[in-house]
């Protein structure tokens, strides 16, 4: 079986080191591993390809893929690795999700601590060499967290973390997913699970929005000119999931009128984020650069996860994180 790895990325960081590539040929010394580092390689080998682990597939050239049986994406959300063409075919897909759930929750309560406690501000003043107490004590801003009502919209293996982690902060917790009486484990507590249909309904009483769902149809602009006004003043935005999920110019808006309170953004429309975007300088704005899901033991839980789905293929058992791809995760 001919295996493809592709990992093309004007980041590095999310570049696979070749040394785990090295590590999957002497775990399956009966595969071919067909590793690539430039996009005309790529182009010249998927169509050898019986397997692909890679965060992209052309659509345009899918029919000439008659191999390829199965693609492990490196990330939780495909919402770029799918299309039309591949959900409408035979290829199965899987994701990574549950990888960096942990890591991705704690960020999204490092986050919102530092927003609810204006500690971005205080960090501000301090590259100014500024004593910056009164700005902060006074500015009306500062919010515990004790009390406060959490919505987390997409309540998969990230929105679950992240509910389990802001219980012991007595947040209060609501949640929106699309298959609302699926099972929550007992060690998760959720107050109550919504259809997104409750959506603006919630907003009205909300304090902290998380967005941890897939990118879809339905959930494209979720954050925009139709919700806003259903927004509870000075509400604070964590996005973890797409950049797409919110219109940017609408927030912006409400991040500068005070509708919002604040937002910690980690991923954006296009990235890097322009050096233009009002992001960087609105004052209630945490902007990081797509980090949320960066670990100490970044790629060892990835391998291992397609190396068992790899294992899983041979013997022709259930893959893990088989995506369903009419729903797109």
């Amino acid at each position: 079986m001919q295996v493809l790895i592709a990992f093309l990325s004007q980041n590095k960081a999310w570049v696979l080191p070749r040394r785990f590539v090295e590590q999957l040929r002497r775990d399956f010394p009966h595969h071919v591993f067909l590793d690539v580092w430039d996009q005309p390689t790529l182009d010249r080998l998927v169509p050898d390809a019986d397997v692909a682990f890679t965060a992209s597939i052309d659509r345009s050239k899918l029919p000439s893929y008659p191999r390829l049986k199965w693609v492990q994406s490196p990330a939780a959300g495909v919402g770029g690795l799918m299309s039309p063409e591949l959900a409408a075919g035979p290829i199965v897909v899987t994701s990574a999700r549950g990888i960096r759930a942990r890591s991705i929750a704690e960020h999204v309560l490092g986050v919102t601590i530092a927003l609810a406690r204006q500690l971005h501000v205080a960090v501000r003043r301090q590259t100014e060499h500024r004593w910056a107490l009164d700005e902060i004590e006074s500015g009306g801003r500062v919010m515990t967290l004790k009390g406060r009502r959490l919505l987390i919209v997409g309540l998969g293996s990230i929105g679950l973390e992240v509910a389990r982690l802001a219980a012991p902060f007595g947040m209060r917790v609501s949640a929106i997913r699309k298959r609302v009486g699926a099972p929550v484990p007992d060690d998760v507590r959720v107050d109550e699970i919504q259809g997104l249909d409750h959506f603006t309904d919630l907003l009205g009483r909300t304090d902290v929005i998380v967005l941890s769902v897939a990118l879809t149809a339905e959930t494209r602009g979720l954050i925009g000119p139709a919700t806003l006004p259903h927004v509870k003043p000075r509400t604070l935005l964590i996005n973890v999931g797409r950049g797409r999920l919110i219109d940017d110019e609408a927030v912006i808006g409400a991040l500068r009128d005070g509708r919002l309170g604040g937002a910690a953004l980690d991923v954006f429309v296009r990235e890097p984020l322009d050096a233009a975007s009002p992001y960087w300088d609105l004052p209630n704005v945490i902007v990081t650069p797509h980090v949320s899901g960066t670990m100490e033991n970044y790629w060892p839980p990835l391998v291992e996860l397609f190396a068992e789905n790899l294992r899983r293929f041979e013997y022709g058992q259930p893959l893990l994180n088989v995506v369903d791809k009419q729903a797109g995760y």
